[in-house]
């Protein structure tokens, strides 16, 4: 067996370097001595040699090693006074992806204020009929229908005739960019009264019977009968793909099961409003009961788009008078990045969904300036707070260097393109910790 040296070449003294015992016997003192000197130096200039090869190559320095895995993308990293610690592209236009969400809900932020509550009325007319009047809200969900149910019922709503459903505070068969009409959750139709992000979650057997999956949300006949349309079996969660106005009466459906749940009866029909219902004696003014700041702390979670819409389109309906309009929520944005001084891009909706949305590492970068009081609204990531951003041929990472309060360094990651370095967002955000909060011993 090879003995080996701490450099990985053969030790001197294995059996490849030793003489045989005759050999010892027969050379001379002298002759011993130089023979040993000889093997010797020949090891030591080996083992040089070996050294030399193996060497290990020099560590790639921290801005090197960022310039090659952003190659094309852009990144900007702001210290804490505002100055630029790393600059790379910083005013390339990218498709941004989901950390779009930092611009739609600051502009929202500044325009309603954290503590803004989203609306929806209860009217109720002379003739028994209720009026259901939307407003935006992005978390109507089953609990809070359960909620207003029973809110009604300690009001004294004992019977509806019908049930009107009012959504014109947003522009009818509204349909923003980005969204396709596929089933998954994300491609939510926006609209200014619906409930439970437009989706429906239930679970259907092998044989197709359908029962709801979540037990605070009733199963009504049309949850079922869409259900049934999509031939998938097992727990399965779709958006209400099929035309706005069916998103609007799924709202008025589940709403009609928690007023008969809570022994409100609903004799007649339930279908949109035709007249006006601000005429109407108003009943309850349901104010949502979580704040908008809660609510993007829900949204960021999840990277919910639809909420993102809600919150986008409502903004621009409050400023400027409703019908929300996609036009009104931009100017929204660009009244926030002319005072932020961030400078105007083209912003086709507020979730990142859109391929036409197009902004800088540096514009992205003065919206994260301005959210830096709202930085816990992000989710927690090593030990940054954090916005990813993914669509097929982008990764974006958006956020702020360490947890501790004080004002951290700010970064902003844009890869587009295919051929992305894989988990090349994950080691940006290594090295830059690394890097401006010390390395994780």
């Amino acid at each position: 067996m090879t003995t080996e040296s701490s450099l990985g070449v053969p030790h001197p003294f294995s059996h490849r370097h030793c003489f045989s015992t005759a050999r010892w016997r027969t050379w001379p003192r002298i002759g011993v001595v130089a023979a040993i000197l000889a093997v010797w130096v020949l090891w030591g200039a080996t083992a040089w040699a070996a050294g030399k090869k193996s060497a290990p190559v020099p560590a790639m320095d921290w801005r090197e090693e960022l310039t090659a895995l952003v190659g094309s993308g852009g990144l900007l990293v702001l210290d804490p006074q505002g100055a630029p610690a790393l600059a790379i592209h910083p005013d390339q236009p990218y498709m941004p992806a989901s950390v779009l969400k930092v611009v739609s809900t600051g502009a929202a932020l500044d325009s309603l204020g954290p503590d803004y509550r989203f609306i929806t009325e209860f009217r109720y007319s002379s003739g028994q009929d209720l009026y259901m009047v939307g407003r935006g809200d992005p978390y109507l969900i089953s609990e809070e229908l359960d909620y207003i149910a029973g809110v009604l019922k300690e009001k004294g709503l004992a019977r509806v005739r019908n049930l009107f459903l009012d959504n014109r505070f947003f522009e009818p068969g509204l349909v923003l960019d980005g969204t396709e009409r596929t089933l998954n959750p994300y491609d939510a139709y926006n609209g200014a009264l619906s409930a439970n992000f437009n989706t429906i979650y239930v679970q259907i057997s092998p044989k197709g019977d359908v029962v709801s999956a979540e037990p605070q949300t009733p199963l009504t006949d049309m949850a079922r009968r869409l259900a049934m349309g999509t031939k998938a079996r097992g727990k399965v969660r779709f958006n209400l793909a099929d035309h706005p106005d069916t998103c609007l009466l799924y709202a008025g459906e589940l709403m009609k099961a928690f007023l008969e749940k809570h022994g409100i009866s609903v004799t007649g029909q339930v279908a949109p409003v035709q007249g006006e219902s601000s005429n109407q004696p108003l009943l309850y003014r349901h104010a949502s009961r979580r704040p908008l700041s809660e609510l993007i702390r829900e949204l960021m979670k999840y990277s919910n788009n639809f909420m993102t819409n809600q919150i986008f389109l409502t903004a621009g309906a409050e400023r400027f008078g409703p019908p929300a309009t996609v036009d009104k929520a931009r100017r929204v944005v660009d009244q926030f990045l002319a005072r932020i001084g961030a400078g105007a891009f083209h912003m086709e909706e507020g979730s990142g969904l859109s391929r036409k949305n197009q902004v800088t590492p540096r514009q992205l970068a003065s919206a994260l300036r301005f959210y830096l009081p709202y930085r816990t609204l992000l989710e927690v990531e090593s030990r940054s707070f954090i916005k990813t951003g993914t669509l097929r041929d982008v990764r974006s990472l958006v956020g702020y260097l360490g947890l501790e309060t004080g004002t951290p360094h700010i970064f902003v990651l844009v890869l587009n393109g295919d051929g992305i370095p894989p988990k090349a967002r994950e080691r940006v955000l290594e090295v830059l910790e690394n890097r401006f909060l010390g390395t994780v011993r």
